[in-house]
């Protein structure tokens, strides 16, 4: 399945080009995928799904520090903008928490997630992703707790499906490199 004829024919969508770059990295093609990304993120440095994506495929190709200088940056361009990109400053630092999560920074990353908890306690986000990373730890007690905030929290229609492919359930900690 190509998007080529859909990106010629609508070049300035960027969905389609995301859409490609999912698929080329789910090909197995992360050189195109990351070259999709980079494309996008020029136009939308702050653009969610992009960011996100090209962070998990710079984490697994090895761009560890890389990855996150990109964020940095990312999260320097949101908070210049002031109140305006808040919700994007806050989106930056979530996939910086899950990218910690992923170079095995696990006690750094839980910090994250409660000071993110902390500062907007309506967010159901780091609610679940301390709950999944508390499960993976076998502290029982503390997952639940954090699963209860995040049902509480969390809208009736949210997919989890979507933030069970972050890094929070690649399981890289536990010895398992595979997506």
């Amino acid at each position: 399945m190509s998007c080529n004829p859909s990106i010629q024919a609508q070049p300035n969508v960027t969905e389609w080009k995301f859409l490609m770059a999912r698929l080329s990295s789910d090909m197995g093609d992360t050189e195109n995928a990351r070259k999709v990304f980079e494309e996008i993120l020029e136009s939308n440095p702050l653009w969610f799904e992009a960011l996100f994506e090209n962070a998990l495929l710079m984490d697994w190709c090895g761009e560890g520090e890389k990855v996150i200088t990109q964020l940095e940056e990312a999260l320097r361009i949101a908070e210049a903008e002031g109140e305006s990109k808040a919700k994007e400053a806050r989106d930056v630092r979530l996939i910086m928490a899950q990218i910690q999560f992923l170079q095995k920074n696990v006690e750094e990353a839980l910090r994250s997630y409660q000071e993110l908890a902390k500062e907007d306690p309506n967010d159901f986000r780091p609610y679940f992703c301390q709950g999944m990373i508390y499960s993976l730890l076998d502290r029982n007690v503390e997952a639940r707790e954090q699963f209860a905030k995040y049902r509480q929290l969390s809208p009736k229609k949210f997919e989890v499906d979507g933030y069970l492919r972050t890094p929070l359930s690649r399981m890289k900690l536990f010895g398992s490199d595979q997506n």
